[in-house]
C-alpha cells in the first residue's frame, strides 16, 4: 500500500518558498603546506556545482515525481542562471524574482580526502528585503497546493514570513519550515519546524544532554510559537519528533560508518516529509521514512538528491 502511494506522488502539489543557493564543491588532495604560510595546499582535481537551499528541496520533490513550484529571490548573475537551468531540466515551475543590489548566494567548499577543509560564503550583507512580488506570486499559487514548505537561509526571500504563514493558514494549507536564526517569533503559527540540534540549542539558549531535555525544551517551543510539531535533526543521533499530547519519537540514524557529507540531508527530510504528509501518511511513519532516506544520502559520495527508485527500495 505504501509503495503504491509513494509511486503516485504526481497527484501532490508542493509550493517551496525560500532562499536558493549555489553549492560549489572543490575536491582535491593535500600536497603539502605553502612556503609563505603554514596553510595546506590542496590540488583540485574535480569541481561539482549543485543547486542548494530551497532549490535543492524543490529538486528532491521533483525527483520523487511530485509537482513543485518554487518562489525565491535571485541575482542577475551566473549562479542564478545555473540554478534556473537546473530547475527547468527538472520540470520545476519557478518564479525567481530579481531585485536591485541582490546577488545569489554561493557556498564553496574545499574537500580533501572526504574532509571539508574550508567553506567560502559569497552572500548579501543585508538579508532584509521587501518584495511585494513574492507575496503576489504566493497568493496566485497557494490555493492550488497541498503543502507549503518554507526554506529559510536568512538571505531575504522570507523577510515577510509571518505574512506568508498567515496566508497559508487562512487557506488551511499545512506549513513546514526549515528555520534559520534564533528568532522563532517569525514562524509563529506554522505546523512543523525542522531545526537541527545546533540551531535548536541556540534558540533555547542551552545544551541538551539527553532526550528528556530535548523533549522538555521542545514542548515549550511548540507551545510558545503555536506549532503542531517539532522535528529535530541530530546528525549521528538521528531525529526526534516532538508533539503535544503524544509520546516523543526518537529515531536512530540509519547510515553506515562511511559518512562523506551531511550536506543536503535536511533538505531530503523536508522534501519527503512534505510529500508523505500531503499523501495522508501518519507523521511518525513519515519521519521514519525521511530518516532512512537521509541516511542513504549521507552514506554515498557525491550524492546530493534522493531518487524515487532508491526511496522505494527503503520500504
Amino acid at each position: 500500500m505504501l509503495k503504491k502511494i509513494i509511486s503516485n506522488f504526481s497527484n501532490i502539489n508542493i509550493l517551496v518558498v525560500g532562499d536558493i543557493i549555489l553549492d560549489r564543491y572543490y575536491y582535491g588532495i593535500n600536497i603539502g603546506n605553502a612556503s609563505e604560510s603554514p596553510t595546506p595546499i590542496i590540488k583540485i582535481n574535480n569541481i561539482i556545482e549543485k543547486p542548494g537551499g530551497a532549490a535543492n528541496v524543490a529538486i528532491n520533490i521533483a525527483n520523487l515525481k511530485g509537482n513543485v513550484n518554487i518562489i525565491s529571490l535571485s541575482g542577475r548573475d551566473d549562479a542564478a542562471r545555473y540554478i534556473r537551468n537546473k530547475l527547468i531540466s527538472n520540470n520545476i515551475k519557478y518564479e525567481l524574482i530579481n531585485i536591485n543590489n541582490y546577488s545569489t548566494t554561493i557556498k564553496s567548499r574545499i574537500i580533501s580526502n572526504y574532509n571539508q577543509i574550508m567553506r567560502l560564503d559569497f552572500e548579501n550583507e543585508n538579508s532584509y528585503f521587501q518584495s511585494p512580488l513574492i507575496i503576489e506570486k504566493i497568493k496566485l499559487i497557494l490555493p492550488n497546493v497541498n503543502m507549503l514548505v518554507l526554506s529559510d537561509y536568512n538571505k531575504g526571500t522570507l523577510s515577510s514570513v509571518q505574512e506568508i504563514i498567515k496566508l497559508a493558514r487562512n487557506l488551511s494549507i499545512p506549513i513546514i519550515v526549515d528555520p534559520k536564526g534564533n528568532n522563532y517569533d517569525k514562524y509563529n503559527g506554522a505546523n512543523i519546524l525542522t531545526p537541527n540540534i545546533y540551531e535548536f540549542q541556540k534558540v533555547i539558549g542551552t545544551t541538551c544532554y539527553n532526550n528528556n531535555d530535548i523533549v522538555s525544551y521542545g514542548l515549550s517551543i511548540i507551545e510558545k510559537y503555536n506549532l503542531s510539531a517539532l522535528l529535530i535533526t541530530r546528525d549521528k543521533h538521528g531525529i526526534s519528533l516532538i508533539q503535544p499530547n503524544n509520546d516523543p519519537l526518537h529515531i536512530a540514524a540509519t547510515q553506515n560508518n562511511n559518512i562523506y557529507s551531511v550536506v543536503g540531508a535536511g533538505d531530503v527530510i523536508v522534501s519527503i516529509l512534505a510529500l508523505l504528509l500531503s499523501s495522508n501518511i501518519d507523521i511518525k511513519d513519515s519521519c521514519i521514512l525521511s530518516n532512512k532516506a537521509a541516511g542513504l544520502l549521507v552514506s554515498k559520495n557525491n550524492y546530493f538528491n534522493i531518487e524515487l527508485k532508491d526511496f522505494i527500495s527503503l520500504i
